[in-house]
């Protein structure tokens, strides 16, 4: 049969070439025409090295080349939306939260590698399908059906990525002012609602995934992991909603019950076996398959949460770096050289107006309250190593930034200049609040002190900078301050106050809420505060004066000195190179356990027994605990 026969869509058969009953030609009825169906054309064969270049060239397009069109769009607009956020994050004027900066960096060659490895995955399987024509089939359908059983594409999920990702797209661009105070407020709320639905929808999902297919008539096949994998994502959104609604800290407990993760997974495996073992007999027996991936990106998840909400309680090394991303490129200018005073600055203060933010380079900011009816800012501009009209033009350039409304953001904004351009000019803000007026407050600076006089909040305020001290006098509300190099004073505070710096003494006076203390190196004094107190210093001597309720105070290289009259909560003191000298009172209600590695122990207090190393006893009934371990001389005396 000759090539142009073969082409032909219809065969006719004659009685000459129509085999009879035996099998031989000849005679006989006349039979139907039999039609051949024509041949299908074949795609052109796709090639898993240019599939894999463009991939690594631009993310996404390895994809598009391969015909999957909704992972290559999905890929490459994940990547937009990370750097969009990226860039929102690290440019608006809040505080920076590097964690959620670094995730956000850390995502970009995340997606590029898996980019990677699904396209030359998805290329494997499609050259596959291609050489057994698994892809070449007549009908649409059947095709369509056989490329999803070898590569899986995004269905719905596609549609809600862009929805929700085009809008997120549009706010970062646009940087709505609402939009920041949201994410200041409320996003804690809102990111452990969303885990808690996560959670939610995985459990439901699979429990009507099980009763379907039983309804069906069939076994179903159980991913084992899947219920932990709910677990983990609701319980780390309800710790997250609980610290947001009650400003707790229950998101640090995860730090000690993350191992409940393996133990809640072999359950659900225990009990999933148990379930299938009890089968009916007679019916087969469907194994069920480890849900890997699904623990596992809960799992990844929940630690994003946790970094990103408390990187309070371990970026100390960022700390001792820089305030922000940029503090390292800065050159300060001294205050030294020209001096020009701004004008006054008047700053209406709208009936709404409930909260202050200072975002500032380089300069001392002073907070106080005056006999004004609005906020009124006055600036003084340093310039130094430039004099005459060169200073002067520095100056006029450099002037201070306000943005009115429910919250004023006051920022200092000065003009670089010397031989590297990035020399900023030091910049004093003098700040006065109306005296029949409360803001919250948050100041920042990367270079000078910030002081706070007869300063009344609404509930909070929060302190920090990079080089400077933090001076509190006669203060109400609650307060949050750290500063890198620099020395710490706080009197005279109606409200709770933690503070830290990294180099600098600490002291203080009359804090009638409970008390933060810590620094790396520098001495801590507390007098007279009025609740709990918790004092640390890496290297420096610990000096309390009057601890009326519970006590921790550690240091690791120094002396503690502690006297009280009262003594009305627990108490811990740890000194591992350094004496501890107490001063207690001879009645109260107390009981004593105590040590010291190397040193002496000496007692003036009836009821305390010493033994070699040791000392204990109790004193009245007992009701609190003094625990107190060493390695010198350890004291007691009668205060």
């Amino acid at each position: 049969m000759t090539s142009e026969s073969q082409d032909e869509s219809v065969l006719q058969l004659t009685p000459e070439n129509q085999p009879d009953a035996t099998g031989g030609e000849g005679g006989g009825e006349e039979v139907a025409p039999v039609i051949i169906p024509r041949r299908q054309k074949r795609r052109p064969r796709k090639s898993k090295f240019l599939a894999g270049l463009l991939a690594a060239l631009l993310p996404g397009t390895g994809h598009l080349y391969l015909g999957l069109l909704r992972k290559g769009i999905s890929v490459i607009f994940i990547i937009l939306l990370d750097i969009s956020a990226l860039l929102y994050f690290s440019s608006i004027g809040m505080q920076i939260n590097v964690p959620l900066l670094i995730l956000l960096a850390l995502l970009i060659p995340v997606i590029y590698f898996y980019n990677l490895f699904d396209v030359l995955q998805s290329a494997d399987r499609l050259l596959r399908a291609y050489d057994s024509q698994a892809l070449a089939l007549p009908d649409d359908t059947v095709k369509h059906k056989g490329r999803r059983s070898f590569i899986s594409e995004p269905g719905i999920s596609f549609g809600l990525m862009l929805l929700v990702g085009g809008i997120m797209l549009f706010l970062f661009r646009l940087r709505p002012l609402w939009l920041q105070t949201f994410i200041e407020n409320d996003a804690g709320i809102a990111v452990s609602a969303a885990l808690l639905a996560g959670g939610l929808l995985l459990a439901v999902r699979e429990i009507s995934k099980v009763w379907m297919t039983r309804r069906a008539g069939r076994l179903p096949a159980r991913r084992v992991g899947r219920y932990t994998a709910a677990a983990v994502l609701a319980g780390v959104g309800a710790l997250l909603l609980l610290d947001s609604m009650y400003e707790t800290e229950r998101m640090l407990q995860l730090l000690k019950w993350w191992p409940l993760i393996p133990v809640l997974w072999g359950i659900e495996y225990v009990l999933i076996g148990f379930i299938a073992r009890r089968r009916a007999k007679g019916q087969p027996r469907r194994r069920s398959r480890m849900d890997l991936r699904g623990v596992l990106s809960s799992v990844i998840l929940a630690a994003s949460v946790f970094l990103v909400a408390e990187q309070e309680q371990y970026l100390h090394v960022w700390n001792k770096v820089s305030l922000n991303l940029t503090a390292a490129a800065v050159d300060y200018g001294e205050a030294e050289g020209s001096r020009f005073e701004k004008a006054p600055l008047i700053v209406p203060v709208e009936l709404n107006t409930s909260k202050i933010t200072v975002d500032g380079i380089n300069g001392d900011i002073l907070v106080h309250r005056a006999a004004v009816e609005d906020v009124e800012i006055t600036a003084t501009v340093w310039v130094d190593q430039l004099e005459g009209v060169q200073a002067e033009a520095i100056s006029e350039q450099s002037f201070v930034e306000v943005a009115e409304g429910a919250t004023i953001k006051i920022t200092p904004q000065g003009r670089a200049y010397g031989e590297s351009g990035k020399r900023q000019p030091r910049m004093d803000l003098d700040i006065s609040l109306p005296e029949d007026r409360r803001f919250n407050l948050d100041i920042r600076t990367m270079n000078g002190d910030i002081t706070l006089q007869n300063v009344e909040a609404i509930k909070d305020i929060s302190l920090e900078t990079g080089n400077g001290e933090l001076i509190l006098h006669r203060i109400f509300g609650n307060v949050k301050g750290k500063t890198l190099n620099g020395a710490v004073r706080a009197r005279a505070v109606n409200g709770d106050v933690e503070l830290a710096t990294s180099g600098g003494s600490m002291d203080a006076w009359e804090v009638a809420g409970s008390l933060k203390l810590s620094t790396a190196v520098g001495n801590i004094s507390a007098t007279d505060s009025g609740a709990d107190m918790n004092l640390s210093s890496k290297n420096g001597n610990l000096v309390v004066n009057g601890a009326r309720s519970g006590l921790q105070a550690e240091s690791l290289n120094g002396t503690i000195s502690i006297r009280s009259a009262d003594f009305g909560g627990d108490w811990d003191v740890y000194s591992a190179v350094g004496d501890i000298d107490l001063a207690l009172p001879a009645e109260g209600n107390y009981e004593v356990e105590g040590s010291s590695g190397y040193g002496n122990i000496f007692s003036e207090i009836p009821g305390l027994t010493i033994d070699k190393k040791s000392i204990s006893g109790t004193v009245g009934n007992g009701e609190f605990k003094l625990r107190v371990e060493g390695n010198s001389n350890l004291n007691v005396r009668i205060y």
